[in-house]
């Protein structure tokens, strides 16, 4: 009886890798679900997308007798430009026997999955978000956020017309784990005697859960170092970032050469401030070290 081997069974082995790769990346993603996702709109194709932003209007008195008299702005727009390529490469060979061991092949389908999903996470944290400046707040001590220091932040988006209490409006902030734990510090967002007896306070959980309403989580793509300048915490809103992304896939295939399995997993994609980095407009608040 002939036997089935990874050459006869090919066709398999990308629907493998590719279904727990994707997997693992799409467990890793986190900010790229709390920012504005145009990927749809690349479903034809191209490189760079022309977004329009639409003016806010305002209501004009009607006299009777009178015709109404139309407006004509003219709409600002912001490119995003699909530039980011990056992947995750492996030449897994038969001595291996990955795909014979659930726990060998979930071990390189979570590192390549991993790899991708932070890159992404990378990104729109460092290059995107914390690239605005228009609304900076400067700590008083490094990785220390007070609770005034917060008010100061959420009153900076309140100033410019962002209600995070209002239905429909989806406001984020997120710490390196120094900032984080400074929070967890602050009995007004963690201790049971002020939000109420539950498992879930950050006195017995660890998990801040959210600040003046808004949802807090702490990440690594935030500075903890101390350095001027840097930021330790970001609250941004979803709106105030575009993100795109053309392809997320997997290949692979059987070398009868090197006797193994080549394995690539690429993404492309590109992210972009809805404002300029300087515009009062825009909607993010980043936390400085002093």
């Amino acid at each position: 009886m002939p036997n089935v081997t990874p050459t006869t069974a090919a066709n398999f082995i990308p629907e493998l890798w590719r279904d727990a790769i994707l997997d693992y990346a799409e467990r890793t993603f986190r900010l790229k679900h709390q920012v504005t996702d145009l990927s749809s709109e690349l479903a034809n194709g191209g490189d760079i997308l022309h977004i329009p932003r639409v003016d806010e209007e305002t209501a004009s008195a009607k006299s009777a007798g009178t015709a109404v008299t139309f407006a004509a702005n003219t709409d600002a727009k912001t490119d995003l430009a699909i530039d980011q390529h990056f992947y995750s490469a492996k030449l897994i060979e038969d001595i291996v026997a990955v795909q014979e061991s659930a726990n060998l092949f979930n071990m390189y389908a979570r590192s390549m999955g991993y790899a991708l999903g932070k890159k992404i996470e990378n990104y729109l944290a460092v290059d995107i978000i914390q690239s605005a400046s228009a609304h900076d707040q400067t700590l008083t001590a490094d990785n220390t956020l007070t609770a005034a220091e917060l008010r100061d932040g959420i009153q900076a988006l309140m100033d410019i017309g962002v209600d995070h209490t209002s239905p429909g409006v989806d406001v984020y902030l997120y710490a390196s784990p120094a900032a984080y734990l400074s929070i967890l510090g602050l009995d007004q967002f963690v201790s049971w005697q002020k939000v109420g007896p539950s498992k879930d306070s950050g006195n017995t959980s660890g998990i801040v859960g959210e600040v003046y309403g808004i949802p807090t989580a702490q990440s690594t793509d935030w500075g903890s170092g101390g350095s001027t300048g840097e930021e330790t915490a970001s609250i941004f809103t979803r709106d105030s970032v575009l993100y795109a992304e053309e392809l997320l896939r997997v290949q692979s295939e059987y070398s009868i050469d090197d006797l193994g399995t080549k394995v690539v997993a690429d993404t492309l994609f590109g992210a972009v401030l809805t404002q300029s980095a300087g515009d009062a407009a825009g909607q993010i608040v980043n936390f400085n070290n002093p």
